[in-house]
């Protein structure tokens, strides 16, 4: 079932996008389309993804999971760091030299070029061995809500994952235009940003492991959001022109601080998880996870409607988009995130020793 719900995300999402132009030919008709896709695509990929979450957390032991966590997020940042730099660097040579013909063609080969890695990707999925999975009596649907709700502590951590991802999607959606078409920056320069963060990886990422043994997966995530907030309230001060030197005083910290956050971020689901009924954890963490970014999207969409018409001036530059205000607004959801979490951070530790240890 796992297997089948992974290839029909796939299919639905990349197959799907690509035929939906030839079987629909009318906009009100694509826009129904776009949010069939959408839905599916979500339905497919939630039960997939708690689905192997709970089955594959057998394989993660506690005393290897942080090098673990780190070895999937590594391997993931250089995975999509080579192809969105390469993305770029293509995406530069198609507006100068191919029409746009050939730009839709060559995005169509992309997307079945990911479909075929997609289907790899199931392949391997189903390569570790199913095990039975303890659970306490029958699951009914009212389970993925009830169960997690008598645990004051894994509560507690899925309120963490939403602020989170409030904070993360607030502004993510407006970024890259914003970064584009206001801020006139490169996108070859942009990926390259985005691909030295797993050089970065490479470099921290024992670091912060050792931070996690010496600590805790709440304490490594609160310092590093503090560490990265200030920087992303810069970030909003980013101007056009002269953008190079303040995104990367911005950026390579964030980059730094980031491999700790992200690798505690991951374990969030797993930290406050009893054996017992875990297909039940695993998929109310999926829609806390999918809920806060999805309320991060309508809040920055809302938000950067209503304030088109605004803006300011700092630094002898006038900025005339709410793009700026969001971006800042989330350093500062960064700053009450942290703040949170020290502060219930007893709340929000497992009782004895447990998942906090790497």
């Amino acid at each position: 079932i796992l297997a089948v719900c992974k290839f029909m995300y796939y299919f639905v999402v990349l197959v799907g996008l690509n035929l939906l132009p030839y079987m629909v030919t009318d906009d009100r008709g694509r826009l129904w389309g776009m949010i069939v896709i959408t839905f599916l695509a979500s339905l497919f990929n939630v039960v997939a993804t708690a689905g192997y979450a709970a089955w594959h957390i057998r394989f993660q032991p506690e005393e290897i999971r942080a090098y673990f966590l780190s070895v999937c997020l590594f391997l993931t940042a250089l995975v999509s760091g080579v192809f969105t730099l390469a993305s770029g660097l293509i995406t530069d040579l198609l507006q100068k030299q191919m029409s746009q013909e050939a730009e839709l063609t060559f995005l169509v080969f992309l997307r079945y070029f990911a479909f075929a890695l997609g289907v790899v990707n199931v392949i391997f999925l189903l390569l570790p061995r199913e095990v039975d999975y303890p659970v306490i009596h029958a699951p009914r649907f009212s389970d993925i809500f009830s169960v997690p709700a008598h645990n004051r502590k894994f509560m507690l951590t899925m309120g963490v994952v939403f602020l989170w991802q409030f904070s993360t999607y607030c502004y993510s959606a407006q970024l890259s235009y914003y970064l584009r078409d206001v801020i006139e920056m490169s996108m070859t320069f942009y990926n390259i940003i985005i691909f030295l963060y797993s050089v970065f990886f490479v470099f921290f990422m024992h670091f912060w492991q050792k931070m996690i043994r010496k600590t805790s997966w709440f304490f490594v995530f609160a310092v590093a959001l503090l560490i990265v907030a200030p920087f992303q309230i810069l970030y909003g001060f980013v101007q056009p022109g002269h953008y190079i030197l303040l995104v990367l005083i911005v950026r390579l910290p964030q980059h730094f601080a980031g491999v700790g956050h992200n690798v505690a971020f991951d374990n969030f689901q797993y930290i406050n998880m009893p054996p017992t009924n875990r297909e039940c954890y695993t998929s109310f963490y999926q829609i806390v996870f999918n809920l806060g970014a999805l309320a991060g999207y309508v809040f920055g969409t809302v938000f950067d409607a209503n304030t088109k018409d605004w803006s300011f001036t700092a630094f002898g530059y006038t900025y005339t988009s709410g793009v700026p205000f969001l971006i800042m607004l989330c350093g500062v959801v960064q700053f009450v995130i942290a703040a949170l979490v020290l502060i219930t951070r007893k709340q929000l530790e497992p009782d004895q020793g447990g998942l906090q240890n790497a």
